[in-house]
């Protein structure tokens, strides 16, 4: 590939970067579980592992939260089974967790960041959106009388979407990182899918966060209901500890644009002083695409940065000074 930048500084008033801090993996296999079972507590006890607190609420039935489970039924697609995978296994060993839209997941200090999961669809949620039931349509409205008659057959734009929330000291933060579970918005049917595998789900862009929320949102709703079952599995969460790492001061008044951007993105901001920035792309597994240093001028400084060469997709953009750093989201069109 190409060199496709010879200066960049890029920054927005997000949280820090994750660079050279040490990982702490939740992969819910240190919670003791009896075969093909679930978490229940009902006095609705949270549970915890590392610095990560995982809401769980119990008012006699499972209201809200986490469960971690093992459950392997990749069969019955119904409300009896709110805690199965449809991979009906865990990305690694043997435990996974299943969530529900609006769970909370709290850290005990606000200097942590979420490297991000992997995800896939509940045997619920996957079975309703295929195939349907008494309150949801199968996506995609193949019979043209699922919900729209007025929409020709098989060309309803069905969508199921998790969004990942940060917060810092109850204030909602600026990034929000979305992943779709199913996606039918595609003309014509070749590129519809309903996740079926695990996948992983980057949330690098987020920052420190002192807790997130889970949102899920769905085409398929009456009113403000959703009729797709809201529910997510997930596995070998990953956090990150950021003591230590300051708020880049060296870059401020930043705008890039566009964001989303085909063939150049332009960046401007301001530096009160002569230094040198050294920034990296990474791909949404973590690999370095890209790696150059660059130095500042005093005042206003305009950059130009060419990712004509990169393929489509979300990308993120690391700016380090030799002691501070901060990251963006960048989506290639």
């Amino acid at each position: 590939m190409k060199k496709t930048f010879t200066k960049l500084a890029i920054a927005l008033t997000i949280a820090t970067t994750l660079n050279s801090q040490a990982q702490t993996t939740v992969s819910f296999d240190t919670f003791t579980l009896s075969a093909n079972s679930y978490y229940q507590d009902n006095s609705g006890a949270d549970f915890s592992s590392g610095v990560a607190n995982f809401q769980y609420d119990w008012q006699g039935y499972w209201a809200n939260g986490t469960a971690y489970t093992n459950v392997n039924d990749t069969v019955n697609g119904t409300y009896t089974n709110l805690y199965g995978a449809i991979t009906g296994t865990s990305f690694s060993g043997t435990n996974y967790a299943t969530t529900q839209s609006g769970a909370v997941i709290s850290f005990s200090n606000n200097t942590t960041a979420v490297h991000g999961f992997y995800v896939t669809n509940t045997t619920y949620a996957w079975k309703v959106i295929k195939s349907g039931n008494a309150f949801s349509r199968a996506f995609g409205d193949t019979t043209g009388t699922n919900s729209a008659p007025s929409i020709p057959q098989g060309t309803y734009p069905d969508w199921f979407k998790l969004s990942v929330l940060g917060y810092r000291s109850g204030t909602q933060l600026t990034d929000t990182v979305h992943f779709y579970l199913a996606d039918y918005r595609a003309a014509g049917t070749t590129n519809d899918y309903i996740v079926k595998n695990w996948q992983y789900v980057n949330c690098i862009s987020l920052g420190q966060v002192d807790s997130i929320k889970f949102e899920m949102t769905s085409s398929d709703t009456s009113g403000i209901y959703l009729n797709t079952p809201a529910f997510f599995s997930m596995d070998n969460f990953v956090t990150q500890s950021t003591v230590g790492v300051e708020e880049l001061s060296n870059a401020t008044n930043l705008s890039l644009f566009p964001n989303p951007a085909n063939q150049y993105a332009i960046l401007n901001y301001e530096s009160n002083l002569v230094t040198e920035l050294n920034v990296t792309i990474s791909d949404i597994t973590g690999k370095e695409i890209q790696h150059q240093s660059t130095q500042t001028s005093v005042g206003n400084n305009t950059l130009n940065l060419n990712i004509e060469a990169l393929e489509s997709g979300v990308y993120f953009v690391s700016i380090r000074d030799g002691k501070n750093s901060k990251n963006i989201k960048l989506i290639k069109l």
